[in-house]
């Protein structure tokens, strides 16, 4: 994570996902007209202000 000196108190966070997940990243935020980063700030927001948990376990 890296500071971001382009907003206060923000970060930059890269991810490194595969590529079928990336795209539909992709697909879903052009269907709603925004950048895939707006999109992921959206989505992960909700999640975090749901409160839910996840289930991890190893494959």
């Amino acid at each position: 994570m890296a500071t971001n000196p382009a907003g206060k108190g923000t970060k930059t966070i890269g991810l490194n996902m595969p590529g079928k997940m990336a795209d539909e990243l992709t697909n879903r935020a052009e269907s709603m007209h925004l950048s895939v980063s707006k999109y992921c700030k959206i989505i992960l927001q909700q999640w975090l202000d749901s409160g839910k948990k996840l289930n991890l376990s190893e494959k």
